[in-house]
């Protein structure tokens, strides 16, 4: 039996791979966000992806600070995980809940191992990559880090003991060093960092801040702490905006929306960064703050809040597991954690490991903002291009007219794919130049509406070109899907008239006649009086991009969203300036044209905050069937 071997291929393309892993700066520069903006977004999210790196620009899209390229500040924690961290969760709990707020409240669990330092936003990419190769130390660690318990008045914490003192200075050495390799980025000292050991100076802070009286109860409270429980401890880089350092920082439990123009909106689970002093000043209980989704400022009310730590508005770029797991998980998190209140009006987070889940609140914000703009529709609105079903001369050749009329003008059918009863004009000759559709077009078109139906694609508005086949291939969508709203013809979306003329086509009024659901209320956006017979393929751009503007624009509060039927030409046409592409010379609009099938489809979906458009991938299936000429059977058989 042959073995299954993977043949060689000469010719590999690497482009999609190529294109999945560029840089995050890279592709929103591409999408037309400014070189400062994408760094800042790429900086303030850690570099965690495109979808979150966009989302944080369309909601800090109002922030008066946006194009300020201030740099981060960044530092290194080591933090306790696992059952190790419920230990120190509990006490952060009871110490809150029994003696109120204090310094260590202020952040979560950890052990410092730098200062602050500064580095452009630019260079987020290079520290991921510095932090990265700390991998291999993190299989070297001498010993279990174990703690002393230290306290005095206004100071309780746990005191590293020697055994780790040297490993955890190497690995904040080795990541100086290889910052500095990747992106020419160093710290202005290790003051802090290069200690003596006997000094005994890395540790983690239980509770400082704190009136004398509360003492006794947080010293007791801090001894039931467990520090011997099972656990891990994760080296972790974080930075922040150096604005609100010294900010309060509060978390909000309950939305609001701004009754005056001085107002802060709050959205739940936003955190809001408020100077201290504004307790003091303010004898109403309305402060000043600044949203960390939005970077919006105002007042907002203080009861809608709960005071919280200020570790939860970091970034958390990326973290190594050390001591218990040797494994290296290359996340970027930057999330809203799990959090429950407490009796005596502050709020703890209920598990500090909730900062590695991924929620992605700034696309709650986009999606609330949308919301907002637009009252009751919950999703962009689309903008669908068909073009229409199989058209008579083409699929029967341009004989097809003298094949089914006599000289008197009556109709006959003359082949299965022909209609059995053709439409009443002014004269017959008229469908020479305005042909209709197959019956296996009508079949093409309401196959097509039918499966817009089924995937639940909402359009409520359909606008047609005035040619016969673009009005047969919209009513059998029409009538597949149901709709109301009559369709509308729009002499602005026929072809080039450069290229065929202007035929005379069937008046609304016609077409009503026989049946067909046509608006006779609507009023063109370009009408036909406003057609050239000689139009460059300049203009026929220009006015199909007008005339979808136009529609576009006079219909924006309608419900669901728009189909225009056309032509091979107006799938392009209609989108291609739309998502920001300039328009073809004519050659390679021609080129394009024998490409379109019938009854192809696209789309394109609007951006309900920036406005912009953009392509929306095939969601629908696609329409294949094979040729069927038959030839004189009869003679066939006969000369076999």
């Amino acid at each position: 039996m042959a073995s299954a071997i993977l043949p060689e291929r000469r010719n590999r393309d690497e482009s999609i791979k190529r294109q999945q892993s560029r840089p995050t700066k890279e592709i929103l520069m591409q999408m037309g966000f400014s070189e400062k903006r994408a760094e800042k977004a790429t900086a303030a999210t850690g570099d965690r992806g495109i979808q979150l790196a966009s989302d944080w620009l369309l909601s800090h899209i109002n922030d008066p600070l946006l194009d300020e390229g201030e740099e981060r500040e960044y530092i290194l924690y080591l933090c306790p995980s696992g059952p190790l961290q419920k230990n120190f969760d509990i006490f952060w709990n009871k110490s809150l809940n029994q003696c109120g707020w204090n310094g260590a409240h202020s952040y979560f669990p950890h052990i410092t191992l730098s200062p602050f330092f500064k580095a452009p936003n630019s260079k987020v990419e290079a520290l991921s990559k510095a932090f990265a190769n700390l991998d291999h130390m993190m299989h070297n660690a001498p010993c279990k880090l174990e703690f002393d318990f230290f306290s005095q008045i206004n100071f309780i914490g746990l005191f590293a003991k020697e055994g780790m003192y040297q490993y955890l200075l190497d690995i904040v050495s080795h990541f100086s060093k290889e910052a500095q390799k990747y992106g020419n980025i160093s710290f202005c000292s290790y003051l802090g960092i290069a200690m003596e050991p006997h000094k005994k100076q890395l540790h983690i802070t239980l509770a400082y801040q704190y009136s004398p009286e509360q003492h006794d109860t947080l010293l007791k409270l801090a001894k039931e702490i467990d520090i011997n429980a099972d656990g891990k401890w994760e080296l972790r880089l974080f930075s922040r905006d150096p604005k609100f350092g010294k900010s309060d920082v509060r978390n909000v439990i309950k939305d609001y929306t701004p009754q005056v123009g001085d107002e802060l909106e709050l959205i739940e689970g936003d955190y809001i960064f408020m100077d201290h002093r504004e307790l003091e000043k303010s004898k109403d209980g309305w402060y000043q703050g600044t949203s960390w989704l939005t970077g919006n400022s105002g007042m907002f009310p203080g009861n809608y809040t709960h005071r919280t730590a200020e570790t939860w508005t970091w970034t958390l770029h990326r973290y190594l597991c050390i001591l218990l797991s040797f494994y290296y998980r290359s996340l970027t998190m930057y999330v809203k954690p799990t959090t429950k209140p407490i009796s005596n009006g502050f709020i703890v987070e209920e598990d500090y490991d909730s900062i590695l889940h991924d929620e992605k609140n700034y696309a709650k914000v986009v999606r609330r903002r949308q919301s907002l703009a637009h009252p009751g529709r919950r999703t962009p609105r689309c903008l669908y291009v068909l073009r229409h079903g199989e058209r008579i001369d083409f699929a029967l050749g341009k004989s097809w007219f003298d094949m089914c009329y006599d000289d008197e003008g009556k109709y006959s059918q003359v082949n299965l794919n022909m209609p059995k009863k053709m439409l009443k004009r002014k004269t017959h000759l008229e469908f020479i130049k305005d042909t209709p559709l197959t019956n296996v077009g009508k079949l093409q078109a309401r196959l097509t509406g039918e499966h817009f139906k089924d995937t639940d694609i909402n359009i409520s508005l359909v606008f047609c070109s005035p040619a016969l086949r673009c009005i047969q291939t919209a009513n059998e969508v029409y009538t597949a899907l149901g709709l109301q709203n009559k369709i509308k013809i729009e002499p602005g979306l026929f072809e080039w008239t450069g290229h065929i003329g202007i035929p005379r086509w069937m008046s609304p009024e016609e077409l009503e006649g026989q049946g067909y659901p046509i608006d006779l209320g609507y009023t063109p956006q370009i009408p036909i009086e406003k057609l050239r017979d000689e139009e460059s393929v300049e203009h026929l751009y220009a006015r199909s991009t007008e005339c979808t503007r136009q529609i576009l624009h006079k219909y924006e509060k309608q419900d669901g969203s728009v189909l225009l039927v056309g032509h091979a030409g107006t799938l392009e046409l209609c989108t291609r300036i739309l998502v920001g592409q300039s328009s073809r010379p004519l050659m390679k609009y021609r080129e394009i044209l024998p490409k379109v099938p019938y009854v192809s489809v696209c789309a394109i979906e609007e951006d309900l905050v920036t406005k912009k458009w953009t392509f929306l991938e095939n969601q629908w299936l696609p329409l294949t069937h094979g040729r069927n000429t038959m030839e004189d059977l009869t003679h066939l058989l006969k000369n076999t």
